[in-house]
């Protein structure tokens, strides 16, 4: 009998209980579906023992797990207070446990779980549904080849776009990866993503699909990622920001729909350490000036720049003296060095925060970045526009500015 002529005895449905708030749908809080609601699990100060945690996450369709952290509580969801599920190692779901085997003595008060934090669970191993074995890999691009175009008429920016695209492409039962193991997304992108149109991802046995580290705007359109046993779409460690999806159903997947996260610390930054990925390495992204060192940047250079104010320790400064960090940006022809644009158009500027550090101890200092009207002297302020605090490890919101 040929492969597609087997009848496969395969698990369409989901768990009842599932994992958010992590990096991944295989660790953060435990949740459970239960009377037509997802309610976080709270344990009311009693530790579960390492089965009850193995029994969860085969709940889950995973092989293992166990204890990953506590979770501060949200008013988000309703509680279900499970302090003692007293699994035993041969069962294959919390359901079988002796402590949920009655359904109408499970307690769902809030009082029982005020002020006290949800479980965290972290699951690992082979998947368990049936029908894992059946599903394939999938779809990898890493570091595919790309060009600069103008991202608006002026050609005062540029953004990456790729030379390659994907386009009309069902990706069916991907997701697991029998070198690791282990479950994967059906197609994993890295680097400039291509452009992307008429895409089908169903049945993935993870994230539908995975875009890591994307330098340049993802672009997505008339397609469908759904049924999928992780996230529909991942965009992590983003250091453009621009994700554009059309015409694209996202639904019915156990994870969430779409998963963003911005790219953020010190890694963003060249620090003369190369990370090396599966094939190739990524390009890092320097800072075009240490503007408390180079204030001016050349007229020939496309925005968005990346700049950086980095003071050593044990810098002495003193408030009657001109600011040591500072850079000027106008319209004006006079101010040609430094960050200029046309003067015929009414330009917005956005300053974005993507690394913040402040090793000074608390309230014996302060730290500002101020906006404001450049006098003559071009390093001394007139109006003051904007005054944010820099305090360690704090990313003040996007602020734009004309």
């Amino acid at each position: 009998m040929l492969p597609y002529q087997q009848q496969v005895d395969y698990d369409n449905s989901f768990p009842v209980f599932r994992l958010t708030d992590g990096d991944t749908v295989r660790q953060g809080r435990l949740q459970a579906l239960f009377r037509d609601r997802w309610r976080s699990v709270c344990t009311m100060v009693t530790n579960w023992t390492s089965i009850d945690m193995s029994t969860a996450c085969r709940s889950m369709g995973y092989s293992d797990g166990g204890f990953y952290k506590w979770y501060l509580r949200n008013n988000d969801t309703y509680p279900f207070v499970l302090p003692r599920p007293g699994c035993h190692s041969a069962v294959k779901s919390l359901w079988d446990c002796p402590g949920l085997k009655d359904p109408n003595s499970i307690r769902l008060s809030e009082n029982l779980c005020q002020g006290e934090d949800d479980l965290g669970i972290i699951c690992w191993g082979q998947p368990t549904f049936r029908g894992w074995a059946r599903h394939w890999k999938g779809i990898e691009i890493f570091n595919s080849p790309y060009k600069y175009v103008s991202a608006d008429p002026d050609q005062v920016a540029v953004h990456k776009e790729s030379l390659s695209r994907l386009e009309f492409v069902d990706i069916l039962y991907a997701g697991y990866d029998a070198s690791t193991k282990n479950t994967t997304a059906a197609l994993w992108i890295e680097g400039v993503a291509p452009i992307m149109n008429g895409i089908l991802v169903e049945r993935s046995a993870r994230d539908g699909l995975y875009i890591y580290e994307p330098c340049g705007p993802v672009m997505i359109a008339n397609s469908t990622f759904s049924w999928n046993r992780g996230h529909g779409i991942v965009v992590d460690n983003t250091t453009d920001g621009r994700v554009f999806i059309n015409m694209t159903r996202i639904e019915n997947n156990y994870g969430d729909g779409i998963w963003y996260r911005q790219k953020i610390g010190s890694n963003l930054l060249n620090d003369g350490i190369s990370i090396e990925h599966n094939l190739g390495v990524l390009a890092q992204e320097t800072p075009r000036a240490d503007i408390c060192i180079q204030h001016s940047l050349p007229p020939q250079l496309f925005f968005p720049h990346l700049l950086k104010a980095h003071i050593h320790n044990g810098t002495l400064y003193s408030s009657v003296n001109p600011p040591p960090c500072w850079i000027v940006s106008s319209c004006d022809i006079e101010y040609y060095f430094a960050i200029s644009l046309p003067s015929h158009l009414a330009y917005t500027y956005s300053v974005q925060f993507v690394h913040v550090r402040n090793m000074n101890p608390s309230g014996s200092s302060s730290t500002y970045l101020v906006i404001c009207d450049a006098t003559k002297e071009k390093n001394g302020c007139g109006l003051e526009r904007l005054r944010i605090p820099i305090v360690n490890r704090i990313y003040p919101q996007t602020v734009s500015l004309k």
